[in-house]
């Protein structure tokens, strides 16, 4: 509860067995839970007064405002990226790479990256291909 371990709280109920004397122990578990029953009631009241707070400012409306905002940011931008394949067939998205080769248009990049891509994942079959005939060459062995 406290980062206490089980022995840790024998150890320390026992020091306080030893130091306490027996006619006090009622008297100090009795403070020690109207402690723990304070501080629990102060928490709790705290926690409800935090969340009327909340509600009175309107944190919820802030925070799916908030959250549409990013969403549609994130759409924006997953719009303007391009998904390029490298040759180990890992997909990478870039974004714009119409700025990057202005002296293409947008359909001449798109059929670029598609030969690209369709080249690469050639490549990626070829090396699984390889990696076959070598692995069935070896089991011939």
């Amino acid at each position: 509860m406290f980062g206490f371990s089980f022995a840790e709280l024998i150890v320390v109920l026992l020091v306080c067995l030893i130091f306490i004397r027996p006619q006090d122990l009622p008297e100090i578990a009795h403070f020690a839970g109207k402690v723990i029953f304070r501080s629990k009631k102060f928490f709790n009241d705290a926690k409800a007064y935090l969340k009327s707070v909340e509600s009175e400012v309107g944190i919820d409306q802030l925070k799916q405002e908030i959250n549409r905002g990013i969403a549609e940011e994130r759409a924006k931008l997953e719009e303007d990226l391009t998904v390029i394949v490298d040759i180990y067939g890992n997909e990478h998205k870039v974004p714009k790479v119409s700025e990057v080769r202005e002296d293409m248009t947008k359909e001449e990049i798109e059929a670029e990256i598609a030969r690209l891509n369709l080249e690469n994942s050639a490549k990626i079959q070829l090396k699984k291909d390889d990696q076959i005939n070598s692995n069935q060459k070896l089991g011939q062995l």
